[in-house]
């Protein structure tokens, strides 16, 4: 898979649809959507996204591996701490933006 193809990059659009839609309902909350390969460039064949929330040191983190390219692992957790490797899978087609506002207004708030 070519990176350009990831589905990361899918469910970032909707991210970014997301944040917007959270930082106009809530001012103080802002946010930061980031994509990384570098599992991808370690040898495994798969790319994170993360959402946090510097403020509070909340962070969701999102898996999406190529062997299960319909399936997205999420972690609930803190930006200070390491991933307890504690994922829930979700099919990649229930991830929408109202998710994803609800994931960010309530679990990185």
């Amino acid at each position: 898979m070519k990176i350009k193809d990831a589905k990361v990059y899918a469910i970032s659009d909707l991210a970014t649809v997301a944040q917007a839609k959270v930082q106009d309902a809530y001012p103080d909350l802002n946010p930061i959507i980031g994509i990384s390969h570098s599992l991808r460039e370690s040898g495994f064949p798969a790319d994170t996204m993360t959402i946090q929330n510097h403020k509070t040191d909340k962070r969701i983190l999102m898996v999406f591996h190529d062997e299960a390219p319909e399936i997205v692992d999420v972690e609930f957790g803190k930006i200070s701490e390491d991933p307890k490797l504690e994922f829930d899978s979700y099919a990649i087609e229930t991830i929408t933006d109202a998710l994803l506002v609800e994931w960010m207004s309530k679990s990185i708030a």
